[in-house]
């Protein structure tokens, strides 16, 4: 959402930032709540990054059962932990764990498909619950740009944070062997900003070693029991000649000689050299992307309404705090190109943007989803059974599919087995 770093120097800049909130009663078409109007910085700017995932961008994966087992973990580490409260936890659509500004954990969804143990669960928002103690997530609206001492600063911050979460697991109650595995599982890519994934799991074995807790495979399964794995399909998915957006109800079609690209849910068409980009947002953010258009023309299709029309470049007149921190997070929202020509189709659950590249409004069709064509973006979810037998789990057949968990991994009569009752990811 915002780029994060250390507070130094600006944490009363930030304070100035919630008395301007006061000002402002509205933030992407919501009310702000009383944090904002009372002063309470952490409050504040925890709501406005939980309404950009939810209404700007729907980052936000609702499963309130899941939601609430995860948010349990998170108090109880919460206890034994430096913090006043424990953290708001949110689970996230799209991969990456990290910790906001505001007292928020976002759990990414693809992180706990890779997930072994509720031990391994609690290390991953340990470490998070880390960086909100040592107050390592403070927006930096006013600080300088990054630069080798900062990502230094962030290199430090990241490895304190990894020794950090294996005392708060152990406080807990938790196996602190369970972080190494959980590094092991999460850690997919290496970067300048944290140790290398070497030195991160080695560190925190030395620190764990010989120490037990509880594990707990079953109920982090149980948790996950239901929820959605690999790509959810209903932003965008390709069925026959036709791009489906379950989400919206709605279906773009494709034609034979189109060049076609997706990449995480936004579909890329060259059509009679011209090229056009679709993809979805939230509602209360297509409203303001909609009140921003130069040149603006407003139809009433059967799916919704639809605003053509120019991005323009956004004003820079509102240097109050508050209209600092709007164009910091505007920018990292998903949106059209400044001067580019679009349409936008606003859906009550949603909003279609066309970036038209070249083509009319009237070029590019848009109708109803068919049932079969919903039918078939319907997503993978995790099924919880259990081995009728001993053996490897790939000679029992308890699966109707593929396996979440490793196909040769030997199990117990009576042992839960993580399934999907579609296509899925094995680990």
């Amino acid at each position: 959402m915002i780029r994060l770093c250390g507070e130094h120097g600006i944490r009363a800049a930030l304070i100035v930032l919630a008395i301007g909130a006061c000002s402002r009663p509205q933030y992407l078409g919501a009310e702000m709540p009383s944090q904002c109007r009372q002063g309470d910085l952490d409050g504040c700017l925890g709501w406005m990054v939980e309404r950009d995932l939810v209404a700007a961008e729907l980052g936000v994966y609702d499963q309130p059962a899941l939601r609430d087992y995860v948010q349990g973990i998170a108090d109880r580490l919460a206890a034994s932990s430096l913090l006043a409260k424990p953290p708001r936890v949110l689970i996230g659509e799209r991969d990456g764990t990290y910790a906001t500004v505001g007292a928020r954990i976002v759990v990414a969804r693809p992180t706990l498909e890779r997930l072994s143990t509720e031990a391994e669960l609690a290390g991953v928002i340990a470490h998070e619950m880390a960086h909100l103690e040592g107050r390592h997530t403070v927006a930096s609206l006013f600080g300088p740009s990054p630069d080798d001492d900062w990502r230094e600063m962030r290199r430090d911050a990241e490895a304190v944070a990894d020794e950090r979460a294996v005392h708060l697991l152990e406080r807990a109650g938790y196996a602190p062997t369970a972080m190494a595995r959980a590094l092991r599982s999460v850690l997919v890519a290496e970067d300048d900003e944290h140790p290398t994934s070497d030195e991160r799991i080695a560190r925190v074995e030395a620190i764990a070693v010989g120490r037990g807790g509880f594990e707990g495979r079953a109920e982090l399964l149980a948790g996950l029991d239901g929820m959605i794995v690999g790509r959810d399909p209903r932003l965008g998915h390709r069925v026959g000649k036709a791009w489906i957006i379950a989400a919206l109800g709605i279906a773009i079609p494709l034609e034979d000689d189109d060049v076609i690209r997706d990449d995480e849910d936004v579909l890329v068409v060259r059509r009679d050299q011209a090229t056009f980009t679709a993809y979805v947002i939230g509602a209360p953010w297509a409203r303001e992307l909609v009140a921003d258009l130069e040149e603006r023309e407003v139809a009433t299709s059967v799916h919704g309404r639809v605003s053509a029309g120019t991005v323009a470049r956004h004003a820079q007149h509102d240097d109050t705090p508050l209209g600092k921190l709007r164009r910091a997070i505007r920018v990292t929202l998903p949106q059209p190109p400044i001067g580019s020509r679009v349409a936008i189709l606003e859906r009550p659950c949603g909003a279609l943007i066309l970036e038209l590249g070249g083509h009319r409004v009237s070029d590019l069709a848009v109708r109803a989803a068919t049932p079969e064509e919903l039918a078939a973006a319907v997503p993978a979810r995790v099924a919880i059974e259990r081995a009728p037998r001993s053996g490897q789990l790939a000679g029992l057949g308890v699966c109707p599919r593929r396996f979440l968990d490793d196909p040769a991994r030997r199990v117990d009569a009576g042992d839960l087995v993580r399934c999907a009752d579609r296509t899925l990811i094995t680990r």
